[in-house]
C-alpha cells in the first residue's frame, strides 16, 4: 500500500504517465505482433507517435523522445491544472476554460481539435462533446476527477459524467465516469484490487456495467495475461469502429467499451502490482497506451510511488520537461510538484466538507 497521500497521489500521477509512455510505441499493434516485434517493452523505446503531431514535436525536439506522454497524459495534466487552479472540483467551464488557455492541438488526435473549435466558436462546454467520434478520449484523462473526490466514488462518477460531456458522451462519457469512481475508490483505506472492481461494476451504466461483467469472466478463468488476451482478442473486440473502410480481418477501434474492462482484468491477472499492471496494460496492443495508463493510475494509487521501477519515474520525468515549460512556464514543473498541488487542493475539500457539515448539523437541528 502506498505511504501516505503524497505517495498515492504521485502515484497515480506518474504512474499513468509511465503507462502511457510505455505503451505508445505499439498502440495499434495486435497483442500477438508486439510479441514477435519490438517483443514486450519493459524499457521506454522511442516512438513517433508520442503525443500525437510529429511534426511539431520534430521542432521542439521532442519526437521519438523514450519516457514521453501521449495525449492521453497532457490532457490529464490540464484537468489537474484546472482543478488546481478552482481549488476544488471543477465544472466543465472551468475546464473549458483551461482548454481555450492552454490547449495545444498540434499534441492531440481530431476529437480534441473538434472540441477546442466548438469552444472557441462559444458553443456550451456541457454540450460539446454530442456526436464526438467514438474514442476513449475522456476515459483516458479522468483520473483527476477520483483524486479530488478521494475516497467517494459516487461523487466521482457524478462529476465525472458532467466533465467527460466536455470531450465525449454515450457510453464513452460513462465509462469515463467509471474509471474515475474506481480511482476515487482506490483512496479509501484498505482498498484492493477487489474493492475497486467492486466499486466500478456498482457505478456504471447497463451497457458498461456489462463489458466489465463479460471481460472479467474472461480475466477469472484465465491463468494469465497470455490467457485472457487470447480469449479477449477473439470474442470482445469493438467491430462497430470505424463506421466506413472497416476490414474483418485487422481494424482498430479506441472505444472505451473495449479497452477499459481491460484494465480491471489486467490489475486482476497483477494482483495489483504496479510495475507489472503498467507493463502487461502497455503490452496489451490495441489502445495500449491507454491501458497502461489508467492501470498505472489505479495501481500507483494502491501501491504508491514509492512501489514505482524509481528508473522509469526519473526518465518519464526528465523526457516531459518541454511539456511541462510549455504548459506552465517553467521546465521544473513536473509530475510531483503537481500531486503536491492536488495533495493541497484534497485538504482545502476537506475543509470544505467540514463547514457543511457544520451547516447540515445547524439545519437540521
Amino acid at each position: 500500500m502506498a505511504n501516505d497521500i503524497f505517495d498515492a497521489v504521485y502515484g497515480c500521477l506518474i504512474g499513468g504517465a509511465i503507462g502511457d509512455a510505455l505503451g505508445a510505441p505499439v498502440e495499434g499493434h495486435y497483442y500477438a505482433d508486439i510479441r514477435v516485434d519490438p517483443g514486450v517493452l519493459t524499457d521506454f523505446v522511442p516512438s513517433s507517435r508520442g503525443n500525437t503531431g510529429d511534426r511539431y514535436l520534430a521542432s521542439r525536439g521532442e519526437a521519438g523522445v523514450p519516457g514521453a506522454i501521449t495525449d492521453d497524459t497532457t490532457l490529464r495534466h490540464y484537468m489537474c491544472l484546472a482543478i488546481v487552479r478552482k481549488g476544488g472540483r471543477i465544472t466543465p467551464e472551468e475546464f473549458a476554460a483551461i482548454w481555450l488557455e492552454k490547449l495545444n492541438p498540434n499534441r492531440f488526435w481530431f476529437n480534441e481539435r473538434i472540441v477546442l473549435q466548438k469552444l472557441q466558436i462559444g458553443m456550451s462546454p456541457w454540450d460539446t462533446g454530442r456526436g464526438q467520434p467514438p474514442a476513449g478520449c475522456a476515459t483516458m484523462a479522468i483520473a483527476p476527477m477520483g483524486i479530488v473526490n478521494a475516497g467517494d466514488p459516487a461523487q466521482a462518477y457524478q462529476d465525472a459524467v458532467d466533465i467527460a460531456s466536455v470531450n465525449q458522451d454515450g457510453v464513452n462519457r460513462d465509462a469515463a465516469a467509471t474509471v474515475a469512481a474506481g480511482v476515487a475508490a482506490a483512496f479509501i483505506p484498505g482498498a484492493t484490487v477487489d474493492s475497486v472492481i467492486a466499486a466500478m461494476m456498482y457505478h456504471s451504466t447497463d451497457l458498461v456495467r456489462r463489458g466489465l461483467i463479460l471481460t472479467m469472466d474472461l480475466a477469472t478463468a484465465s491463468a494469465s495475461v497470455d490467457e485472457f488476451a487470447e480469449k479477449f482478442y477473439a470474442t470482445m473486440l469493438d467491430w462497430t469502429w470505424p463506421s466506413r473502410n472497416w476490414t474483418k480481418e485487422r481494424h482498430f477501434s479506441g472505444s472505451s467499451l473495449e479497452f477499459m474492462p481491460v484494465v480491471p482484468a489486467v490489475l486482476h491477472l497483477c494482483q495489483g502490482d504496479v510495475n507489472r499492471s503498467i507493463i502487461e496494460g502497455a503490452n496489451f496492443g490495441r489502445d495500449c497506451d491507454t491501458i497502461g495508463s489508467v492501470a498505472g493510475n489505479i495501481a500507483g494509487i494502491l501501491q504508491g510511488a514509492s512501489a514505482i521501477r524509481p528508473d522509469w519515474i526519473e526518465q518519464c520525468e526528465q523526457a516531459n520537461e518541454a511539456f511541462f515549460e510549455e504548459v506552465e512556464g517553467d521546465r521544473s514543473a513536473n509530475f510531483r510538484s503537481m500531486a503536491e498541488r492536488l495533495v493541497a487542493v484534497m485538504r482545502a475539500e476537506h475543509t470544505s466538507l467540514t463547514e457543511r457539515a457544520r451547516r447540515l448539523e445547524t439545519i437540521l437541528g
